[in-house]
């Protein structure tokens, strides 16, 4: 395909976060992708699962306009769940503060290149583009039509994914790409399909795969939750995994769990399934921090909390 044809290419895109310094190396232009197939109990970002935009409700940013005979429902507790669309009819167009809006709209590769651009001559030498979601994979072409982009104009590149997805969309991104962080939360099938929604076959062997590959940088990422994995049986066995696909991870990364996603459940009217757990200190994290280090430390592995 033509640059112009690349440019062309559709998706869905929920956000994209600028001067990010979070999810790869440098100042990072972060582009939210639409879609997951995972249903992670913890997930922190509730509105990137479905492919589909979807309507939210902010109700703390209601002003109460008066625009309408009839007032807008404070929470989606007051509002039919099955015609809740119908019945905010222009709303969401026209509220000026912004309480009922849209998630995810449809953009052309080109319209987002034009914002990474912008950001461009802030990256310097590391910074750059990074795709993430949802599970950026789940729009594979759209996913390498950005790569592809950003890739001929000399823009460093970064995929962020939990890796279940057909070993075909790996073979068209992984060409596009310098950074793969790549998600593992278990190691343990049935646990994994117990609060993930699918078993971890499909991520373990893409990950085998992607570790006999002499590219992109390969970082392995955590997310340390606590009622599934924190825990130093868990977090070894992933270390012990880590190990076995041999020199090509770069370093581990582990991402503490956080509960700045719980509003967002509210505004899609869902309830947050994991409430009943706390987050873990900063003693916690180092604790389970040396669990792992001191597994793969040997085979000169780094290991860093955040990432």
């Amino acid at each position: 395909m033509e640059i112009g044809d690349w440019e062309q290419v559709e998706g869905i895109v929920f956000d994209i976060q600028r001067y990010s310094v979070h999810d790869g190396p440098g100042l990072r232009t972060n582009v939210f992708l639409k879609g997951c197939p995972l249903r992670c109990a913890w997930c922190a970002n509730p509105e990137s699962q479905s492919l589909q935009p979807e309507l939210a409700l902010s109700a703390h940013n209601c002003m109460t306009c008066g625009q309408f005979e009839t007032p807008c429902p404070i929470c989606w507790e007051q509002s039919d769940a099955a015609i809740r669309i119908e019945a905010l009819g222009e709303r969401p167009y026209v509220c000026p503060t912004g309480a009922i809006y849209w998630i995810g709209a449809r953009h052309t590769a080109g319209e987002v290149m034009a914002e990474v651009r912008r950001d461009a001559p802030f990256y310097d030498r590391s910074g750059g583009l990074t795709l993430t979601g949802g599970e950026a994979t789940m729009q594979p072409a759209f996913a390498e039509a950005l790569l592809q982009l950003a890739q001929g104009e000399g823009i460093h590149t970064a995929l962020e994914t939990a890796g279940h997805t057909q070993w075909s969309v790996f073979e068209r991104l992984l060409p596009h790409l310098d950074l793969l962080l790549y998600d593992l939360k278990h190691v343990d099938g049935e646990l994994h399909r117990r609060y993930t929604g699918l078993d971890n076959a499909l991520i373990l062997e893409n990950l085998r795969r992607i570790a006999d590959l002499p590219a992109p940088k390969l970082i392995v990422r955590v997310p340390v939750i606590p009622g599934f994995n924190a825990d130093a049986a868990s977090l070894s066995a992933i270390a012990a995994f880590v190990l076995s696909l041999g020199r090509r991870v770069s370093e581990i990364n582990l991402l503490p769990y956080h509960t700045l996603g719980k509003s967002k459940y509210q505004a899609l009217g869902r309830a947050y399934p994991w409430k009943d757990q706390p987050r873990l200190t900063n003693a916690e994290m180092q604790q389970l921090a040396k669990v792992v280090s001191d597994e793969v430390a040997p085979a000169g592995l780094p290991v860093r909390i955040g990432g």
